[in-house]
């Protein structure tokens, strides 16, 4: 088995671990194995959520906000790219005079429409499609959660960067291989899925921002949603790597320790200058 490039920097032949993944030593891309086609159209792996997660949901935008925050003063624009079910468009209410979402998920979009609460545009990311009133605004674009779905993930960082005006900023958020969940679950975590081809490291994260043509204003870890681990998580985390986490007390900013320590997400922060 084997594959001819990596996807995201094109190192030829990356290097294969077992059945199930390949790892690239160049960039630190580990590139799924297991994938199988998926009919986003209609659904694929996502459906309507129940109350219960569209909480959780909500909560892990607000944490996504919370990172954005110190450079969200004069954007008046928000585009979900990937809104899945909608819930950061939902927690940017009231934050911004415009928010749309793109999916080809159509049951999502669907949902998102009944609601009535932002503008929610069937199919892939397309700048031509972007309505008249946010022409000339500064935009917050995000990308939470779908480049690692994409054959091409750079392709799409690429498209929406030329989309961008000087000012803009774009929010990019992956789950993580080297996350506490992965070397706690392997191939048993949630995310090690059919429809997610690739998992990122920071490293491999770092040159998504350093090919993207725009500024780096931040690249962080973090968890899903505060008080989705529980505090036992943390004790654990105190007793096996006490320096460390004493280390994240100091440096942890807006960041919570189960951010730096399990960390299982990683996200950039990026501005067209």
């Amino acid at each position: 088995m084997s594959i001819p490039s990596c996807p995201l920097c094109d190192h030829p032949s990356p290097e294969i671990l077992d059945t199930h993944a390949a790892h690239c030593p160049a960039c630190g891309l580990l590139v799924n194995l297991d994938t199988a086609p998926l009919d986003y159209a209609e659904g694929g792996g996502q459906a309507v959520p129940d109350a219960g997660k569209m909480r959780w949901r909500r909560e892990n935008a607000r944490g996504r906000f919370r990172l954005l925050e110190p450079w969200l003063a004069g954007i008046e624009v928000f585009v979900d790219i990937g809104c899945g079910s909608g819930e950061m468009l939902d927690v940017a209410a009231g934050r911004f005079a415009h928010r749309i979402g793109f999916d080809t998920n159509r049951p999502l979009i669907a949902h998102i429409r009944a609601a009535g609460h932002a503008t929610a545009i069937e199919g892939h990311f397309d700048a031509a499609l972007l309505p008249p009133e946010a022409a000339g605004r500064r935009t917050l674009f995000a990308a939470s959660h779908v480049i690692e779905h994409l054959e091409r993930p750079l392709d799409l960082v690429h498209e929406i960067a030329a989309a961008m005006k000087p000012g803009d900023l774009l929010y990019i958020e992956v789950p993580l291989f080297t996350g506490a969940s992965f070397r706690k679950l392997g191939y048993r975590w949630t995310l090690w899925n059919r429809e997610h081809l690739m998992l990122f490291s920071p490293q491999a994260l770092s040159y998504v921002a350093d090919h993207s043509g725009l500024a780096t204003l931040a690249q962080g870890t973090r968890i899903f949603a505060r008080g989705s681990h529980s505090t036992k998580t943390r004790l654990k985390l105190l007793a096996r790597r006490p320096v460390a986490f004493m280390r994240t007390a100091f440096a942890k900013g807006r960041h919570s320790f189960a951010d730096v320590m399990i960390a299982d997400y990683g996200y950039l922060i990026l501005r067209k200058d």
